[in-house]
């Protein structure tokens, strides 16, 4: 899915100076690569990767050069998913679809995961994703240590929703729309927690999985859902 809307270090695997580790991402990455040449440079990360249920959420956001050389100061109430609580995470992807050139994510099923694997899946997100821009980056920088062959540079960059502003803002896409399919699931599946625990393998969880099987939309290929099916 796709919507238009303190110190000097340097990230070695991004190839990419990192002026400043901060509470909060900035666009420094950005400018840096501007600075190289680069124009249009897209973040991407993903969400669900350890959920025992659901799909996993690979989030795409790219702002203009133009913006990001003079931003809008409410750009940086983005942070990180993991550190905004659920209420300024949607205060955030607001403001992420009014400013962003182009902003989405891409689900990837429980089912396509068992077959390959967590990092195809993310792979296969994200080819999915640049297949459908309708103006295709010149860089991309995504979150973690993947190393994808995409036709179009691209850098790891370790803790990078932490860092980048563009990767924060595909966390907050990813995390939004799958927290959403999880919600609406716990309807389907209510005696196992989705709208609070996502998938994921809290105790109230893995109990109800022990007590009641599992849902189409468990991956079995996690623990401990692999072991419950396939005991030895």
């Amino acid at each position: 899915m796709i919507t238009g809307t303190k110190k000097n270090g340097t990230n070695k695997k991004a190839g990419i100076e990192n002026p400043a580790f901060s509470a909060y991402p900035s666009f420094n990455l950005e400018l840096a690569l501007m600075k190289k040449g680069y124009r249009l440079i897209a973040g991407i990360d993903e969400a669900g990767r350890g959920a025992l249920a659901g799909p996993l959420s690979v989030g795409i956001a790219l702002f203009s050069d133009l913006f990001i050389r003079k931003p809008d100061r409410e750009i940086f109430l983005v942070n990180d998913s993991k550190k905004l609580s659920h209420k300024k995470r949607l205060i955030a992807e607001e403001i992420i679809k009014k400013h962003s050139l182009y902003c989405g994510f891409e689900f990837i099923d429980n089912d396509i995961i068992d077959e390959t694997n967590i990092n195809r899946a993310t792979e296969m997100a994200v080819n999915s994703l640049l297949g459908r821009l309708p103006v295709k980056p010149d860089f991309i920088m995504i979150d973690g240590k993947f190393n994808f062959n995409l036709g179009i540079p691209c850098r790891p960059v370790v803790k990078g929703d932490s860092i980048s502003i563009s990767i924060a803002s595909a966390s907050i896409m990813a995390k939004t729309g799958r927290d959403r399919v999880m919600v609406e699931k716990d309807g389907q599946y209510p005696e196992y927690g989705f709208s609070s625990n996502k998938g994921y393998g809290t105790k109230r969880h893995i109990d109800a999985i022990m007590r009641t099987g599992i849902t189409p939309l468990h991956r079995k290929s996690y623990e401990p859902v692999k072991s419950i099916l396939f005991p030895e």
